[in-house]
């Protein structure tokens, strides 16, 4: 059942979400204003809209992220100082890009946040691939 849901995270810095996305091979589409999804509400009793979102909302944007052989896109939405992913998961190549509940894209954002303040603090960041993902080593 197509639907538009929240992916649960906190995204307070637009530069990581950007290389995050192109940690991904995804494209971050800058000031596109509207997202790609299935164009109309179903279910909405079984499926409630994330907080703050209302039907008039749905396929608007600031931001898009465009995934390579997906049909639907990612919305990012800004909220005062933070910013709000929706996505339509009955996409599955979308789906399955980002992973279950976005978890693709938010280790990727929480990577790129990790090494953006480590770097800041001036530790140095060394970056191992493993089988479950990555692993970031931080040293003085």
């Amino acid at each position: 059942m197509s639907h538009v849901s929240k992916i649960e995270i906190t995204i307070n810095d637009i530069v990581c979400l950007k290389q995050a996305c192109q940690r991904l091979g995804f494209e971050f589409r800058e000031n596109q204003r509207s997202y790609i999804w299935y164009g109309r509400l179903v279910s909405p009793d079984r499926y409630p809209l994330p907080e703050g979102i209302t039907q008039q909302d749905l396929g608007k944007c600031h931001h898009a992220i465009h995934i390579p052989n997906a049909s639907y896109e990612i919305g990012v939405v800004q909220q005062g100082t933070k910013f709000l992913l929706l996505a339509d998961f009955w996409d599955t190549s979308l789906k399955n890009a980002i992973g279950d509940g976005g978890g693709k894209l938010k280790q990727a954002y929480g990577a790129e946040r990790t090494i953006q303040e480590a770097r800041r603090r001036n530790y140095r960041v060394i970056e191992k691939k493993t089988a479950s993902g990555i692993r970031l080593i931080l040293t003085a």
